[in-house]
């Protein structure tokens, strides 16, 4: 038995199980959710939506492909190997491994619960404003200012998380040690030298200039999925069914659900991300 838990141990079989357990209460909390909900919860994410089911798998699965229900760590920077305490004969020790991903997970839950306080708190104020007032603050930030008074303040608490997320970056890596962020520099192919504030500031030009493309990529992978919309859609029924028999998906009854599962498929198959990088 001690041999098989150290195995399992070794294996990281600690954080995948607790990853499964929260992305099952995760897929509880979204099966929950009404359709209103879910569907806000689709479009953010970028998941196609359909019956209350498929969205919360589709949700959770995709979630889970971004690493929501992964230990949180700094992604990318160099790790160090933490040296062993010969004093404590309990280090590495299963129960201690749980009590650590656990502690992680609930200062997680936390630090998410206050973001989320202070992300209503702001709506809040934000709702306040006037239609002009909503546009001066995108057009501040350089975003799009038209539309409705929901679709202005969507994409302007869009843009004040994105700059928390990048407040919060910036504070982690100020927390980093002057040879660390030389290690992350030379990772990236940067120079890897100067004041530490000079050496957080490339780092974070250049996270932005990756995070800039993807934004870009999506952009252009959302054209192509309406661009393969419009082209199942206008298949007939038994045509679709072929195709998602030749693919290995399931073929549905009836022409929409049809399309919607071809559309995962290519997604889910990388077919998209293809035809985005070829164009």
């Amino acid at each position: 038995v001690e041999l098989l838990l150290k195995a399992w141990q070794e294996a990281d079989g600690v954080n995948r199980g607790l990853r499964e357990m929260r992305r099952e209460e995760r897929e509880r909390e979204l099966l929950g959710m009404d359709k209103a909900a879910l569907r806000e919860v689709c479009e953010r994410l970028g998941v196609v939506p359909y019956a209350r089911e498929i969205m919360a798998e589709r949700i959770t699965r995709r979630e889970s492909e971004a690493g929501r229900f992964s230990r949180p760590v700094l992604e990318q920077e160099p790790k160090q190997e933490a040296k062993p305490d010969k004093k404590d004969k309990k280090a590495g020790d299963l129960v201690d491994t749980l009590l650590a991903s656990e502690a992680t997970r609930k200062a997680e839950l936390e630090r998410n619960r206050k973001q989320e306080e202070a992300l209503a708190k702001k709506v809040k104020e934000l709702r306040a404003m006037s239609v002009e007032e909503l546009k001066k603050q995108l057009a501040r930030r350089g975003r799009e200012a038209s539309g409705k008074k929901e679709e202005l303040l969507e994409a302007l608490c869009g843009a004040l998380r994105e700059e928390e997320a990048v407040e919060a970056r910036r504070a982690a890596l100020r927390a980093l040690g002057a040879e660390e962020l030389k290690a992350a520099l030379a990772a990236r192919g940067l120079e890897a030298g100067g004041k530490k504030e000079a050496m957080v500031e490339a780092l974070m030009a250049r996270e932005a200039a990756l995070a800039d493309e993807a934004r870009r990529f999506e952009e252009r992978a959302g054209e192509v999925l309406q661009q393969k919309r419009e082209e199942l859609e206008a298949k007939t029924a038994a045509e679709l069914k072929d195709l998602c028999a030749s693919k290995g998906l399931k073929v549905g009854v009836g022409k929409e659900e049809r399309v919607e599962r071809l559309l995962e498929g290519a997604r889910a198959g990388g077919e998209v991300d293809r035809l985005v990088a070829a164009g």
